[in-house]
């Protein structure tokens, strides 16, 4: 599902630049129970100063080294897709479902719509257009000539 295209599909006057963002973060790390403290790591953001008590968060903090463990043992690479990270529109944001429902209509629309012409195909169509016309007109020319000579024979006869 495009959920930028179904979201527009439901509010057509949103600005995808500033309404909303999609995100998709690619496959994500996730842990099996127990390796977190397995990779586990104390990262330094500064040292104390004298006398003073080190700060979680704000002398160093905790984090997980993912070269530590190993892929399928300690944690998998879970793809979870596309999703709205930020959304700053006055309407409520839809549900899953309601996406998938704007997703389908917005695909039957666009298949109904009739296709898009190139110039050249457009020029081409005006050309037969023009032909069409122009041979409409030639053949009512002479209609109209036919009609003037015979009313001019039974006028002089």
């Amino acid at each position: 599902m495009n959920i930028p295209a179904a979201i527009m599909y439901l509010y057509p006057d949103a600005d995808p630049m500033q309404d909303f963002i999609v995100q998709d973060n690619g496959p994500e790390p996730v842990l099996h129970p127990g390796a977190a403290e397995k990779g586990r790591v104390r990262y330094e953001i500064k040292p104390p100063e004298d006398g003073e008590e080190p700060q979680e968060g704000v002398h160093y903090r905790y984090g997980i080294d993912y070269n530590l463990l190993t892929e399928g043992e300690d944690y998998d690479l879970v793809e979870k897709g596309p999703y709205i990270a930020v959304w700053k529109l006055d309407a409520p944001q839809p549900t899953e479902a309601e996406l998938q429902a704007a997703w389908e209509a917005y695909q039957e629309a666009e298949a109904n719509k009739p296709p898009v012409l190139t110039e050249l195909e457009q020029l081409q169509q005006e050309n037969l257009l023009l032909k069409a016309q122009n041979n409409a007109l030639s053949e009512r020319a002479d209609f109209i000539e036919d009609l003037i000579a015979e009313m001019a024979t039974q006028v002089y006869s």
